[in-house]
């Protein structure tokens, strides 16, 4: 469907740049569909921290090596 709509271009500029879109309606629909599938990522935040789980050390149990660790 076609909308056509007023845009603020600083801050649609700056979403596809946080998005790594090329095209406004590429940009459009990366947003909408963040924002639609928040309460999904939500939901699953809440499911891990409902884990009975002492999460103190998780990093240095990790088993990714400490140079390739540091370049995240």
């Amino acid at each position: 469907m076609k909308t056509v709509i007023d845009l603020d271009d600083e801050l649609l500029e700056r979403a596809r740049r946080e998005l790594g879109t090329k095209s406004k309606k590429d940009t459009i629909h990366a947003a909408l569909r963040m924002v639609a599938e928040r309460g999904e990522r939500m939901e699953a935040i809440r499911e891990l921290l409902s884990i009975d789980r002492d999460w103190t050390g998780l990093l240095a149990d990790d088993k990714t090596p400490d140079g390739e660790r540091d370049a995240a």
